[in-house]
């Protein structure tokens, strides 16, 4: 099975075949009206892109960043030259900055949807640590729970790895059973060996 983000290139790199041809015509053959659309479509797709590649970049999947980093090249590459072609156009300009911060967004939220991998939440609580474990266990979760110790004295410090879906369940769970609860949340890039391996 590949990974969303192989499989989303995959997609896009035909298309990006398709358009490409037609953009050798030339930028000044394009009506003006339609010009900064084009350039925020790009702009959009190439910040999307960066989000993604980033993603498969921080979990070492080389093929999967190469593929993404060379589509996201040449998007990018698309925008400028539509950009460069007419600099008098300031609607060309905001076309630009527009598709940055809409690219930018939508890879947030793309990258919230797909949210691969796992978490590790670090969960202080002072008075409630064994309700906190429970709460966590009931709904088929690993905890480690360690004594620690705090400024007012011996307080539960819990390790409990969840997949990052599943990170704000795993949160109102902890925030449930000890409102007062210091909850961390950290990326892990990799997990072996435990109970759920």
């Amino acid at each position: 099975m590949l990974h969303p983000a192989t499989e989303l290139a995959a997609l896009l790199l035909p298309a990006l075949a398709r358009i490409l041809p037609d953009l050798r015509l030339g930028w000044d053959e394009i009506p003006p009206a339609i010009l900064p659309l084009l350039i925020f479509g790009l702009r959009t797709a190439d910040l999307t892109l960066s989000t993604l590649r980033m993603l498969v970049v921080v979990r070492g999947r080389r093929l999967a960043a190469w593929v993404l980093g060379f589509a996201q090249a040449l998007v990018f590459i698309s925008a400028v030259a539509g950009v460069l072609s007419r600099l008098d156009d300031p609607w060309n300009w905001i076309a630009y900055a527009a598709g940055f911060g809409t690219g930018n967004v939508v890879g947030i939220l793309l990258e919230n949807r797909l949210a691969p991998g796992h978490s590790l939440l670090q969960v202080v609580s002072s008075r409630r640590g064994q309700a906190v474990s429970e709460a966590l266990r009931q709904s088929g979760r690993g905890v480690t729970s360690l004594a620690a110790r705090g400024l007012e004295g011996t307080v539960s410090l819990l390790l409990c790895y969840v997949p990052r879906r599943e990170v704000e369940a795993a949160q109102q769970e902890i925030l449930g059973a000890d409102p007062e609860a210091y909850v961390t949340v950290g990326h892990v890039r990799q997990v072996r060996g435990g109970w759920r391996a």
